[in-house]
């Protein structure tokens, strides 16, 4: 550190993320009660057994709701790694339920979700709403969705096909599926400090992948393309399927069809889904639905996961991953962005006028930026 100088707000984060982990690795931190009640669900989903959690807030017999978390990409169990945990608890605290679970094929699940499609995904959420549903106290508790990233294609579907549907929270939701495959790319490849001619020439070899996948190659086709590509690690067979499944996926349509109150959150310094073109294809598409009224707002410094940073970085791998992941573990919501939880609070404020009908707006679209 530069004498005189004050750490920055990351600064002390690593430094406390440090401190906790090392105090982890030598058995010195105790975990306390949460305040939370843990009940174990399960439910069927294309021959296979769903595993998961309804998290209830302690001493609450009738919660205002219950929010629907609908995971983002990859091999996701119910609480994110941990990520889940802040915004369970803030739920609680506003007296809603939380219901999530193992991805198939992830943690206590059957089935593979590389196998499938967006649509497979939502027809796999509403199965979830139609188990709370079934259960004692829950015939006509209010449902929020709230997902993350790729759950941005899903969540609109399942919205769709529903009519007990409250409204919906995307946080980083994507909108494109190729589109959003090119920027992420790009951010990852300027993180790394690849030059212009670097990036070009990348760019120009994903681009073959893409017309691979778009021509629906078979797996040896591609095999036979990176092995003649220098330093490139092939994606595995299981996965070369999932994005031949979903290459055309683009949420415009969906969006439109929309009825129910909308938010949709994203992070200035996101690495991953382009934060101005989203908040501005979700503001246009959402504007000619029939959503009674919704919100977009962009939240300075923050990342893809809405957590608090400087850098526009891809951190879903390796050490990166587990410093992300540490921040949440260790400071809980003081690890996301200023704003985010206050919008989340403003947001329940809202909805719940708008059932009383307090709300006097019938359609108030809005582009916020923090």
């Amino acid at each position: 550190m530069t004498a005189g100088k004050e750490p920055g707000r990351r600064g002390w984060r690593l430094a406390v993320i440090g401190a906790a982990l090392l105090a982890l690795a030598t058995g010195a931190v105790l975990l306390e009660d949460d305040g939370l009640v843990r009940h174990a669900i399960s439910f069927q989903h294309a021959g296979d057994t769903v595993n998961g959690a309804l998290i209830l807030p302690t001493g609450v017999r009738k919660p205002r709701g219950c929010m629907v978390f609908v995971h983002g990409s990859g091999d996701m169990p119910r609480d994110a790694h941990g990520y889940y945990e802040p915004l369970w608890r803030f739920f609680a605290d506003k007296g809603w339920c939380s219901l999530s679970w193992d991805k198939p094929g992830v943690g206590a699940s059957g089935g593979d979700w590389r196998q499938q499609s967006m649509v497979d995904r939502g027809i796999e959420v509403s199965a979830a709403i139609d188990m709370l549903r079934a259960k004692g106290g829950f015939e006509e508790t209010q449902i929020g969705l709230i997902g993350f990233s790729q759950a941005g294609w899903v969540m609109p579907k399942v919205a769709n096909w529903r009519d007990d549907i409250a409204f919906m929270i995307s946080v980083s939701g994507a909108v494109n599926w190729m589109e959003q495959s090119r920027y992420s790319g790009r951010r990852r490849m300027e993180a790394e400090g690849m030059t212009a001619t670097e990036i070009e020439a990348e760019e120009e070899a994903d681009g073959k992948v893409d017309a691979l996948i778009r021509n629906d190659a078979p797996y040896r086709e591609y095999l036979d393309h990176v092995a003649g590509t220098t330093g490139a690690t092939p994606m595995s067979e299981a996965f070369w399927g999932f994005a031949k499944r979903n290459w055309r996926t683009d949420v415009r349509e969906d969006l439109r069809r929309m009825d129910v109150p909308v938010l949709a959150l994203f992070g200035s310094h996101d690495a991953y889904v382009d934060p101005v073109a989203s908040a501005e294809t979700y503001r246009e598409e959402l504007g000619r639905s029939q959503a009674p009224f919704f919100e977009i707002e962009t939240l300075q410094n923050a990342d893809h996961g809405m957590l608090e940073t400087d850098e526009v970085k891809p951190a879903h791998r390796g050490l990166d991953a587990w410093l992300m992941l540490a921040s949440v573990w260790f400071e809980g919501k003081e690890a996301f962005a200023d704003g985010f939880f206050e919008t989340l609070a403003a947001w329940l404020e809202r909805t719940a006028d708008a059932r009383n009908g307090t709300d006097a707006s019938t359609k108030h679209p809005t582009l916020a930026v923090r």
